[in-house]
């Protein structure tokens, strides 16, 4: 017996645990990389499943230096049963015992006798407490009924699936125990897709981002505590400026010859933390880690990735030269870099649109739109339009003018931009003189004219602009 004991005793100490130690999923924008991390004994085998895609090839070792890898193997590809189907089977069987519960209690309610029973006051007390538990197990085994039905559908469903993987046994050797070994292949069945929710404040003047993605995974296993670590960079992007060479003049150049540079084929194990998620600035690009997460295949998962709020200033922008209406603008200056995304946008958490963002760089003012600001009314009326040409017929002067009144309909006061245009002019012999009463505050080589002001509550601000063309023949 005691023999028996010391062997198995043995045994243990040489085959490490199949159960990894923990599990990462690295997202990168175009690529997902799984990774495995074991801790090891002394010497023994890892046998674990991977996607039936992967080769050996495919797969990178990260293992400590008194460790060595004596061998590696793949199998051909299995199949399975799909493993929902025990989950399935199980809550179905749970269903069934619930209300076979639910049908012995009726049975036993039926049997109640109440003949025996003088007092008429408990008599309708406990048809009362008879009626409405028959009628509550009755619901209730109406309802396990359904449930168990749909059951039934995903079951059928899923019974001709067959799960397709391949077996990686991996045998090592180490010095002592206490080692680990971590394991990583590309996990192609990955949708990651970002998106942002924008929510202005104009109450406190804030503003707050909230980095969130949904993740679709359809594999092999499912993982309940599995650490996400989301990087904001392509894998195997360009890495290093294009190669330089001469330009030659007059004859061929040399055929010249350079080995492509490209990222790292596998990015180091970050520390285990305790935060659920953490942002961390690499020198270059910035990543998120969220841990113990949960992925199970065929359904998507909401991530919560980031929140930033941020002090905002607002004013309205009216596009006199455009829609000439009257726009909701809240300018930031970010702390972190947010790349092109699809962006709900929310006015004190009302929805007002859903659009794509361009790239947000950290400490930059970057000016963000929630919609019209219908409490400022704009009026436009063309006041003068004229056409004219000299007594000698040398040249010709255009006159156009408008007048626009801008009502601030709101109790309180809006801070205004009023943005015009000009027209800019490429001949010499075309000269272009704005009008503009009052004078604007900005005028830019690009033609825009702006007026900044502060429109008082239910106040009125009119605005006189036009231009003056001649045309030297």
């Amino acid at each position: 017996m005691k023999k028996i004991s010391i062997l198995l005793l043995i045994s243990l100490g040489l085959f490490a645990a199949n159960e990894p130690l923990h599990i990462d999923l690295n997202i990168y924008t175009n690529k997902s990389f799984l990774n495995k991390t074991y801790k090891l004994k002394q010497s023994g085998e890892i046998n674990t499943k991977v996607p039936s895609y992967i080769t050996l090839k495919d797969i990178k070792y990260e293992i400590d230096k008194q460790c060595k890898i004596d061998n590696s193997s793949l199998s051909n590809i299995l199949e399975e049963t799909n493993s929902d189907l025990k989950e399935l089977r199980a809550k179905k069987d749970k269903l069934i015992n619930n209300m076979e519960i639910l049908t012995v209690k009726n049975s036993l309610l039926k049997t109640f006798s109440l003949e025996k029973i003088d007092n008429f006051s408990k008599i309708d007390k406990i048809s009362t407490y008879l009626t409405k538990n028959l009628v509550k197990n009755l619901s209730s085994i109406t309802k396990l009924k359904k449930e168990i039905e749909e059951i039934d559908k995903k079951i059928k469903e899923k019974k001709w699936i067959k799960e397709k993987y391949k077996r990686l046994k991996i045998s090592f050797t180490c010095k002592t125990k206490n080692y680990k070994l971590t394991l990583s292949y590309p996990q192609k069945n990955i949708k990651y897709t970002s998106f942002y929710n924008i929510n202005a404040n104009i109450h406190n003047k804030s503003l707050t981002i909230e980095r969130k993605a949904t993740l679709f995974y359809s594999g092999i296993e499912n993982y309940n505590n599995i650490n996400l670590n989301i990087y904001s960079y392509k894998y195997n992007q360009n890495v290093a400026p294009t190669h330089f060479y001469p330009i030659y003049l007059g004859g061929k150049r040399e055929i010249m010859y350079a080995k492509s540079s490209i990222a790292m084929d596998n990015v180091p194990n970050e520390n285990i933390n305790n935060l659920e998620t953490k942002f961390q600035e690499l020198p270059t690009m910035s990543s998120f880690k969220i841990k113990n997460a949960k992925l199970k295949s065929g359904e998507k998962n909401l991530l919560n990735i980031d929140k930033e709020i941020l002090n905002a200033s607002f004013k309205t922008v009216i596009d006199a030269y455009g829609t000439n209406k009257a726009y909701l603008e809240a300018s930031v200056k970010t702390k972190k870099d947010y790349n092109s995304a699809q962006t709900n946008y929310f006015l004190n958490q009302n929805p007002i649109a859903s659009r794509y963002i361009k790239k947000i760089k950290k400490e930059t003012i970057t000016k963000l739109y929630f919609g019209e600001n219908e409490h400022i009314q704009i009026k436009k009326e063309l006041i003068k339009r004229l056409n004219k040409k000299t007594f000698f017929g040398d040249k010709e002067v255009s006159t156009k003018n408008w007048k626009f009144t801008i009502e601030n309909k709101k109790d309180e006061a809006t801070q205004i931009s009023f943005i015009q245009r000009i027209p800019l002019s490429k001949d010499a012999n075309i000269e272009i003189k704005a009008i503009e009463k009052p004078k604007a505050n900005l005028k830019k080589p690009n033609g825009m004219i702006i007026w900044n002001f502060l429109l008082e509550a239910n106040d009125t601000k009119k605005i006189i602009f036009g231009y003056e063309i001649s045309n030297q023949k």
